[in-house]
């Protein structure tokens, strides 16, 4: 016969030993949050290559044979997002339906640009999923912004000016990039940089 006091304290146990561990996984979460208000995310990677800082209006034409214009005056008074990608680039992959996304929510244009091949490009955006009318295949405009690695986002506001660049490979990147506006900053880098309590509290 089972000793009564004896399942007793074996429940007893299974209880402490059960709030001991509710409690360390409580302070585990604690330290969690911590470490991610200390450690902030990254905001787009800034070019080291001189580039211009407003783009004229520019009429381009897409791989589709459809002309686009990018830069300049934008008459619908919208914000332009380039991304310069490649069908090579695995991150470049990752990033275009993110891309699409991010563009579709924050109601910005979304044009992708490359600089390859007219045959490596049609089969880039085959591989990449992306619109013959979305992407344009033109060097020039890529050497005018100063991309040197991709995948590369130039956000440009209504008038051409362009408001932030860099190497993107997150959702949080580009979500980094209309934050500059917000903050005067050209990247979250140089904002903790003049601000580093930010996070503190």
């Amino acid at each position: 016969m089972v000793d009564p006091s004896a399942l007793l304290g074996a429940q007893a146990l299974l209880w402490l030993v059960l709030i001991a561990m509710v409690c360390v996984v409580i302070a585990l979460l604690g330290q969690v949050r911590y470490f991610y208000r200390r450690i902030a995310p990254l905001g787009a990677l800034a070019p080291t290559l001189s580039a211009v800082n407003e783009l004229d209006a520019t009429e381009l034409e897409t791989l589709s044979g459809d002309l686009i214009s990018i830069g300049g005056m934008n008459s619908n008074g919208k914000s332009q997002l380039l991304l310069f990608v490649s069908g090579s680039c695995p991150i470049s992959r990752k990033m275009v339906p993110i891309a699409v996304d991010f563009t579709r929510r924050e109601k910005l244009e979304l044009l992708f640009c490359g600089d390859d091949a007219l045959d490596a490009q049609k089969s880039a955006i085959s591989m990449l999923g992306i619109p013959a009318r979305s992407f344009v295949n033109e060097a020039t405009i890529g050497r005018q912004l100063g991309v040197d690695r991709v995948p590369f986002a130039v956000l440009l506001n209504a008038n051409g000016h362009v408001v932030v660049r860099g190497l993107v490979n997150s959702l949080e990147h580009l979500e980094s990039l209309l934050r500059v506006q917000e903050t005067g900053h050209s990247s979250l880098q140089s904002f903790m940089t003049a601000n580093p309590g930010a996070l503190a509290s």
